[in-house]
């Protein structure tokens, strides 16, 4: 084989991913056969990082030098978006000769909808706007009061569970006698 083929890839967080790459004689455009090659692959940050997450690669149509590598969606999600490096590198069942095919950068989306729960995680809490708090509120969930113009948290302690104002001044805390 000759050098590597080079692609590109984009990869959803939180998505299923898969990517296929034809390969075939440069010079004649003939696939290259693999039937007696398996695969391996894998994504790094950068080419020198201990850890890296391993591709599931698969050679359905060995004849026709086809390659397909694959991520579920729970290896996607725990990607952290950013621009990563991968390769895949095709190992001769006969002769253990090692091959890189397929190299290039990949660049991970970030996802928005947390498919487990089908909610959108917030990234920061939630707000709501009026003159009375939110029903059934959560600890961290925010309340701008418009009557007073204040804002206010939801926290939980270990016995009880109330608004506290997040703002305070100091005329909050003056005693009138």
């Amino acid at each position: 084989m000759a050098s590597a083929y080079v692609s590109n890839i984009t990869i959803d967080q939180g998505a299923t991913f898969s990517a296929s790459f034809k390969l075939d004689d440069a010079g004649t455009s003939i696939p290259i056969n693999l039937t007696q090659f398996r695969g391996v692959s894998q994504l790094r940050k950068h080419s020198g990082a201990k850890f890296g997450l391993g591709f599931d690669v698969s050679i359905l149509k060995p004849k026709s030098g086809e390659i397909i590598i694959s991520l579920t969606a729970a290896q996607t999600s725990i990607l952290k978006e950013g621009r990563y490096v991968y390769d895949v590198i095709l190992i001769n069942k006969t002769d253990g000769k090692v091959y890189r095919a397929v190299e290039g950068m990949a660049l991970v989306n970030p996802g928005v909808t947390d498919v487990q729960s089908g909610i959108i995680p917030p990234s920061t809490p939630p707000v709501t706007v009026g003159q009375h708090p939110p029903e059934n509120p959560i600890e961290g969930n925010l309340w701008w009061n418009t009557l007073e113009g204040r804002m206010y948290i939801y926290y939980t302690d270990k016995d009880s569970s109330q608004w506290v104002q997040t703002n305070p001044s100091s005329k909050d805390n003056e005693r009138s006698d």
